[in-house]
């Protein structure tokens, strides 16, 4: 940011005492959610907090139970044998040629078409969604794991684990849509709230109705959030994320999550400009009164 800010390397500098370790996320539209993520996980796995950890276990079971379970995939057939028990055929795919390898990505592509077609017909979140159920299985059983909770676990689950599953590319984006939908869930479970932060979203947002920006926004992998999705997700993972906004003139920090939770943030992010990474607090921190952002009232 040297060369390309200035100010805003001052701003970084300036934040150092307070915000001395930061871990970057990759940035490809899905900042937030794993920034987000991350932090809250890390959180649990670096140190017990059993208030928070069965939390999310809850809401993460409760949101896989809105969604269909993948049909189990077919045997594949045993070698030298042919589908209709025949002779073997005498054509084969080597394993990594374009054929061969374009089948799988085929096959999700069209059940992420699938889902997407569902969204666009009303059903949202889609029932039938493969992906966001995988990543909520991977999640589920982060959590299950951490601490030997699950009892066929060898090891249980710590920050590195954590690290191997949102840096692997294909489990990463499964997790990304489980949050994608348990945000689209959220939003469309309390309308009338969320509908009034709408216009202080970007011009893509410009005479959508909140359904139509969960189709077209918050759904799918790859665009960038707006408050309004920050607030939902932390609304609905049950949990405070203080956000660090330095991208603007002036730096500042609001809180996100449910309303009535009090004392410092579980979890900090800092929104650079058009990015998202996670920071670490040089000691407890809280945001001052007046830097509570938009929350609603959960059960």
């Amino acid at each position: 940011y040297v060369e390309l800010s200035p100010m805003l390397c001052a701003k970084l500098v300036s934040l150092e005492d307070d915000f001395p370790s930061t871990r970057r996320v990759a940035g490809d539209g899905n900042c937030f959610y794993r920034a987000a993520l991350f932090a809250l996980l890390e959180h649990v796995l670096a140190a017990p907090d059993p208030p928070l950890g069965e939390r999310l276990e809850s809401v993460f079971t409760a949101h896989l139970q809105r969604i269909d379970a993948p049909a189990p995939a077919l045997p594949a057939p045993s070698p030298g044998a042919s589908p209709r028990g025949g002779p073997a055929a005498t054509t084969t795919t080597p394993v990594g040629s374009p054929r061969g390898a374009g089948a799988g990505v085929l096959t999700a592509a069209a059940a992420t078409a699938a889902a997407q077609a569902q969204a666009e017909a009303g059903l949202l979140p889609p029932a039938h969604d493969p992906s966001a159920y995988r990543g909520g299985q991977l999640l589920l059983r982060l959590l299950r794991s951490a601490w030997f909770k699950a009892p066929d676990a060898d090891a249980p689950c710590d920050v590195s684990t954590l690290e191997r599953l949102l840096n692997h590319s294909a489990d990463s984006g499964d997790v990304i849509r489980f949050a994608r939908s348990l945000t689209v869930r959220e939003l469309v479970s309390a309308e009338s709230f969320y509908e009034p932060f709408i216009p202080g979203c970007g011009r893509d947002y410009t005479g959508l109705s909140l359904r139509q920006i969960c189709v077209r926004h918050v759904l799918p992998l790859g665009f960038e959030v707006e408050q309004l999705q920050i607030i939902a997700l932390c609304t609905a993972l049950g949990a405070t994320v203080a956000v660090l906004d330095v991208a603007g003139s002036q730096v500042g920090a609001i809180k996100h999550g449910p309303e009535g939770q009090r004392g410092p943030p579980v979890a900090w992010v800092a929104h650079l400009p058009g990015h998202y990474d996670v920071i670490y607090p040089a000691r407890p921190l809280d945001v001052a009164p007046g830097g509570a952002g938009g929350s609603r009232a959960t059960d």
